[in-house]
């Protein structure tokens, strides 16, 4: 057990905030990791993410969770094939004028949007249902870009290549937090709450993939980090 600095109140060992009056409560590891209760992605990169952590969670919301992600991931799927035909349409017309057409832009922005709070959702990462939507709403998991229109001819031959090389990198750590998200699922059931070590694992895992989705999608041009930082 672990007592709260501010009102004195006993809490579970690992708890990161104080259940009586909500002070921060980790580690000195985990103070340098969040700020509050957010986990930033570096933001030097064109695409970036913040992920708020709620360390209490819903046993009723994992079996939730299970059909609404199934029936989100149709919708998903069906998005992301029009996503697919503006992102062909975005690849010729970046080939021809070495710029990106704004509107294609925008449609694949929000396309990416809803798949990013959606996965978020499917790896526990919160427990708030993630809105059907391409615009930018207020949830727990939030992603920022910044649109420059000129882009390279040269880039979209890279990144043929170069995204293959980071798609296998992308699936090989999937398979590993899949499997921790299995444990994490269990966990959840069985205390109520989430383990932040593997909370971060995901988040680190979110933050590298989805800016490597960026970079396929072409809504950037810059190389993503080999780093889920």
């Amino acid at each position: 057990m672990v007592y709260c600095p501010r009102c004195g109140k006993e809490n579970p060992k690992g708890t990161l905030y104080c259940i009586e009056c909500n002070e921060f409560i980790g580690d000195e590891e985990e103070k340098k990791k969040l700020k509050g209760d957010t986990y930033p992605s570096i933001n030097t990169y064109p695409v970036s993410f913040l992920f708020t952590y709620n360390e209490p969670s819903s046993r009723s919301e994992l079996f939730i969770r299970i059909l609404y992600s199934f029936i989100l991931g149709i919708v998903a799927e069906a998005w992301g094939l029009v996503a697919g035909i503006a992102q062909i349409f975005q690849f010729f017309y970046v080939l021809l004028y070495a710029k990106k057409h704004k509107s294609m832009f925008e449609f694949i922005t929000g396309y990416f949007r809803f798949y990013f709070c959606l996965t978020c959702y499917t790896l526990l990462l919160t427990d708030e249902r993630p809105p059907i939507s391409s615009h930018e709403v207020e949830y727990p998991c939030k992603m920022s870009i910044s649109f420059e229109q000129s882009s390279k001819r040269l880039e979209l031959l890279v990144r043929i290549f170069y995204g293959f090389v980071l798609s296998l990198i992308v699936s090989l750590w999937g398979m590993v937090v899949s499997f921790l998200v299995v444990i994490e699922w269990f966990y959840i059931l069985f205390t109520t709450k989430k383990n932040f070590g593997l909370w971060e694992f995901a988040v680190r895992f979110m933050n590298f993939s989805m800016r490597v989705n960026a970079y396929i999608l072409i809504l950037t041009d810059e190389r993503p980090p080999l780093t889920g930082d």
